[in-house]
């Protein structure tokens, strides 16, 4: 399910950003290194899983679907519009 833009991960942030209104900076990681932090959370092959599947969409937006609107009868949010409606969550 989408909403109704395609936006990549570096999309989402720039739009965190502002709704915030914090910098919010973006750090790099080795797959090792992600690992190594999240390995109380999550185990290694799920964690290869899914490093794979972020990997396979950096930079490719996901296609769009009318699926939100067809299950609801309501047009899907914005991201911006989410992010806005949620902005609390993201200041705690």
């Amino acid at each position: 399910m989408t909403g109704p833009q395609s936006l990549t991960f570096t999309d989402q942030i720039g739009i965190l950003s502002q709704v915030t209104g914090r910098d919010i900076a973006i750090k790099h990681v080795s797959r090792q290194e992600w690992k190594a932090e999240m390995a109380e959370y999550i185990d290694g092959p799920v964690g290869d899983a899914l490093l794979d599947y972020w990997q396979s969409c950096d930079g490719r937006p996901a296609e769009l679907t009318p699926v939100v609107e067809d299950l609801t009868g309501r047009p899907a949010r914005t991201f911006t519009s989410w992010a806005g409606e949620h902005r609390a969550a993201f200041l705690n």
